[in-house]
């Protein structure tokens, strides 16, 4: 019966491997034990487990047969005998509470490892507050003091002693500002941000932003005849009486060879004025070309008649400031056009007097862009203002069939070579033109949006 007992108690270690309790040997029976060896004698003359060809027992564990030599080999990452001491399970602590420590292999085998990885997910409650966390994915973020009732360097607040903002009172200070509650209570942390709205939008949001329009933002009002100011898509309000900006009620230049018209009306109205130059009897004209013998009206030109025909610059009766007045100076004759040089030829004696205003050439420094010029020759033709909104209209005007760029930085490179041009432009190859048709284009992309490319294929070209 024993030798029974024996037999079955020692086929049972050899299938575990492992017993709980030292070997002992009574006589009549032996129990194994291995202790988690993996290899070795397990005490009654068995093997707690074999070790793979080319490593031997050292201690109960497979290992290098160059394990313990007092040398540092391939493949080992301590040796114990050589003064590279091994890592122990114990020992294998994170460097800081954003580490993670992991051992592996042991210090017999001379594979023993301490591996620290930093910690870059969030999770509450190990310790750690990675870069990219914040109180409201990892509460290991919120503040070492927060809750002390003190507000501590890095908080805004600490209930209940310092109450933090709420929603309600996050307001925004004006139309174009948006107001948004950031932080956490429970981190001592709430702030309210505030951040001006700078881009035009067609869905409302309350704010008509600066640079925008009615056409390029719903919030923007329409302009307003009658306000006194010039607003986009007028030449003049009616609510200026006179001076710059007003309107004008008649287009009389006391000029008998031009023919006087107003187009528009309100705040749209123009004056536009159409030379005659054919010699006829009886218009009350004489064309400067024309004499008595093929104009009878030029007998009648008289200098101090009040009327500025034939050969006249000016008549010298007309009362100063009205049109047709003769200059006394180069000062009566600034047309406060910083693009032109402003001068006074002939007298007001004969009325001769004539102002001419030419056009300077392009150049830094001179607070001009003339019409020819580009940024690329004159540094006050910088128009990145004027590009901003040309190419805004472009990209979001002109789209699909009717694209002209493929993105707003290709626009804005292709804009500092286009001509400034002036504010009225609706033709030749200029920045104002290609603008104001490319406004239009919001309304109608598939007319509009050809004339304000790069190389135009029709309406801006030279």
């Amino acid at each position: 019966m024993s030798v029974r007992v024996l037999i079955v108690s020692c086929a049972f270690a050899l299938l575990s491997f492992a017993c709980s309790s030292p070997a002992s040997n009574n006589g009549d029976s032996c129990v194994p034990s291995c202790d988690g060896a993996a290899c070795g004698d397990d005490g009654c003359g068995g093997e707690c487990g074999s070790c793979v060809a080319g490593e031997v027992c050292n201690s109960g564990v497979c290992a290098s047969p160059n394990c313990g030599n007092g040398a540092l080999d391939e493949g080992e990452t301590c040796d114990d005998s050589a003064g590279r001491g091994c890592a122990t399970a114990a020992g294998c602590e994170p460097l800081s509470g954003c580490f993670s420590a992991a051992f592996s292999g042991a210090p017999e085998s001379c594979d023993a490892l301490c591996a620290t990885t930093q910690i870059e997910v969030c999770v509450d409650g190990d310790g750690c507050c990675p870069t990219t966390c914040n109180p409201g994915s990892d509460r290991d973020c919120v503040p070492e003091n927060c809750g002390n009732g003190v507000v501590d360097p890095g908080e805004t607040c600490d209930e209940p002693t310092v109450l933090c903002l709420t929603a309600a009172e996050c307001q925004p200070t004006h139309s174009c500002d948006r107001a948004v509650l950031i932080g956490y209570d429970f981190a001592c942390s709430v702030s309210c941000a505030h951040s001006d709205i700078t881009s035009c939008s067609m869905t409302s949001d309350g704010c008509c932003a600066e640079g925008c329009t009615y056409r390029t933002d719903a919030d923007c009002a329409a302009p307003v005849c009658g306000n006194s100011i010039v607003e986009i898509d007028e030449v003049c309000d009616t609510g200026i009486v006179t001076g710059e900006g007003s309107c004008p009620g008649d287009c009389d230049d006391n000029r008998a060879c031009t023919t006087d018209l107003l187009a528009g009306g309100d705040c749209t109205a123009t004056c536009s004025y159409a030379t005659q130059s054919a010699c006829a009897n009886g218009d009350g004209c004489c064309p400067p070309a024309c004499t008595n013998a093929n104009d009878n009206d030029c007998a009648n030109v008289v200098c101090g008649d009040g009327v500025v025909d034939g050969n006249e610059g000016c008549d010298n009766t007309i009362p100063a400031g009205e049109s047709g007045a003769c200059p006394a100076s180069n000062a009566d004759c600034d047309d406060l056009d910083p693009c032109t040089t402003d001068m006074m030829m002939g007298n007001a004696g004969d009325c001769s007097a004539r102002c001419v205003n030419a056009a300077i050439a392009c150049a830094d420094g001179d607070s001009c862009c003339p019409f020819t010029c580009t940024a690329n020759n004159d540094a006050e033709c910088d128009a990145l203002d004027l590009c901003t909104t040309m190419c805004f209209r472009a990209v979001n005007y002109c789209m699909g069939a009717n694209e002209l760029f493929a993105s707003t930085a290709d626009c804005t490179a292709a804009c500092r070579d286009m001509p400034t041009g002036r504010a009225a432009d609706t033709s030749g190859a200029t920045l104002y033109c290609r603008s104001n048709h490319l406004d239009d284009a919001l309304n109608d992309p598939e007319t509009h949006c050809p004339h304000g490319g790069a190389t135009p294929t029709e309406g801006c070209v030279d």
